[in-house]
């Protein structure tokens, strides 16, 4: 599913017009940058939590070429599903 089916299934079913479910979803992905890029953790009750983390630097291989490169270190935003909401569709 794309960004714009999401919208599509959101908007039919909360019945209001597409503009105002993509500025929703717009301003909570800009929420999440913003509380994570502060160093916080943001935890949503019964869904999950997004926090940022800094991966370190490595060393990896091109096999084509066989030459070791260097991949600088980045940070990257996290998202851990909570139980309920991790298994909700085990059988």
């Amino acid at each position: 599913m794309n960004k714009q089916e999401m919208l599509t299934v959101l908007a039919k079913k909360t019945s209001l017009p597409k503009t105002k479910c993509e500025k929703v979803i717009d301003e909570f992905k800009n929420l999440i940058l913003d509380v994570c890029g502060k160093g916080e953790e943001l935890s949503l009750r019964n869904f999950g939590a997004f926090k940022m983390f800094e991966t370190k630097e490595r060393r990896y291989l091109n096999p084509q070429t066989k030459r070791y490169y260097i991949c600088k270190p980045k940070k990257v935003i996290q998202f851990k599903g909570y139980k309920n909401f991790k298994y909700a569709f085990q059988y």
